[in-house]
């Protein structure tokens, strides 16, 4: 049998734009509509509700370890992944 095929996208945001928008979600900062969209999207996508509560997860344990506790090869593979990730989403508006 067949599967079904959707003819309309089930949001007007896709999974990539919605990781992008998880910082602001959590701490309250997207305008209404953004955040009804993301609420929307959260209830029709399982990967992305794995994704945003891994992502509080990992702030609420990253927020417990003191700097000196995470070796300098870490901290530096860090810096390098946000320092790409800025330099891709270029200047902040």
């Amino acid at each position: 049998m067949a599967a079904r095929r959707r003819t309309q996208p089930l949001t007007n945001k896709t999974c990539k734009q919605m990781t992008d928008l998880v910082l602001d979600y959590l701490n309250d900062k997207l305008a209404p509509t953004t955040k009804r969209d993301f609420q929307r999207h959260l209830r029709i996508c399982p990967d992305c509700v794995n994704f945003l509560n891994t992502y509080k997860k990992t702030v609420a344990v990253t927020g417990s370890v003191a700097i000196d506790e995470i070796p300098q090869t870490v901290r530096n593979n860090i810096l390098t992944f946000l320092r790409k990730r800025i330099h891709r989403l270029g200047p902040i508006r």
